[in-house]
């Protein structure tokens, strides 16, 4: 049965996890390992991701659990994870062979995709992260090592914070990097805005509720510094320039304003985050919020009016 854990972002509940029997899937370990990266659903081979590791038990058996089950474990920490298009949780816990009371929990979260994955990563990983060279990109605290690799999010936990439990950590951490992606990088949007100038840590993907409007999804985001002023870029990148136009249309309605529809720079008066400037550019829309320097504000618009649509 799982293990509570002092983790709070893990889970919620005071002593055990909740778990109803009649939902809970479980699947014994066939020790099988087949082509690198997840098939259709981590149903078809869950063993692969928990490795053998010296002085461990590996897990007797593989905990699945999908949209309709995932509350049963991590109760209301769910809703963070079905923000990113929650798909699959693959959950083991090895046993040390010395004491049966030591052990590590692996938790491999699959989301609807890299930038997903890195969303929900990027919303627990800490301001400033003593970094991991696991997975695109990962950290560590004391008893936690989390990262993400494809369209996952692996955490990994354990209450002993001896050295060879931190090694064996590792161990199941690279090893499941591998399999998921042997030459992982960071999403393509991560590297649509400026990086001069950018704080440290600071991006992040918001998959949903935007700036808490509900009409603007999937935008990248990070906080940077300029003469003292701490201030927001964001881009959000749509399937099609159809979709920007609507964002835009919801946007002004929000606002009052009067629409000017065109491709461009676009200033929304919002009452919620001050004003927000936008430029609409083919099917992505790039902007600035928490930014009162006119010349900053001026600086950035050019900056993304430049953008050719398609890069």
């Amino acid at each position: 049965m799982p293990r509570n854990t002092e983790n709070p972002i893990t889970m919620k509940t005071s002593s055990r996890f909740c778990i109803r029997k009649t939902t809970l899937i479980k699947v014994l370990i066939a020790g099988l390992f087949i082509h690198a990266g997840f098939a259709s659903t981590l149903k078809a081979e869950p063993g692969r991701f928990f490795p053998a590791v010296d002085g461990w038990e590996r897990p007797a058996e593989i905990d699945i659990y999908t949209p309709e089950t995932l509350w049963d474990i991590i109760n209301g920490a769910a809703d963070l994870f079905y923000a990113y298009d929650f798909i699959e949780l693959l959950w083991g816990e090895y046993t040390s062979q010395e004491d049966e009371n030591v052990y590590i929990v692996m938790e491999i979260y699959r989301q609807g995709g890299p930038v997903r994955a890195f969303g929900v990563y990027s919303q627990e990983r800490p301001r400033s992260p003593e970094l991991v060279d696991v997975g695109v990109q990962g950290y560590r605290a004391p008893g936690i090592l989390h990262f993400f690799a494809a369209d996952c999010y692996i955490k990994i936990r354990s209450h002993d914070r001896s050295e060879e439990t931190e090694q064996a950590m590792k161990m199941m951490a690279r090893h499941v990097s591998d399999l998921l992606d042997p030459d992982p990088e960071f999403p393509e949007i991560v590297n649509m805005l400026p990086d001069e100038h950018k704080v440290e840590f600071s991006e992040e993907f918001i998959n949903t509720n935007f700036l808490g409007h509900p009409f603007l999804s999937g935008a990248f985001a990070s906080t940077y510094e300029r003469n003292g002023q701490r201030f927001n870029l964001f881009v959000i990148e749509n399937d099609n320039r159809e979709e920007c136009r609507q964002m835009l249309v919801s946007y002004y309605d929000f606002s009052g304003q009067e629409a000017d529809l065109q491709e461009g720079v676009h200033r929304i008066d919002d009452r919620w985050n001050g004003e927000v400037g936008i430029v609409w550019r083919g099917n992505k829309l790039y902007g600035f919020y928490n930014l009162d320097d006119a010349l900053l504000q001026e600086e950035y618009l050019t900056h993304f009016a430049d953008i050719q649509p398609g890069t």
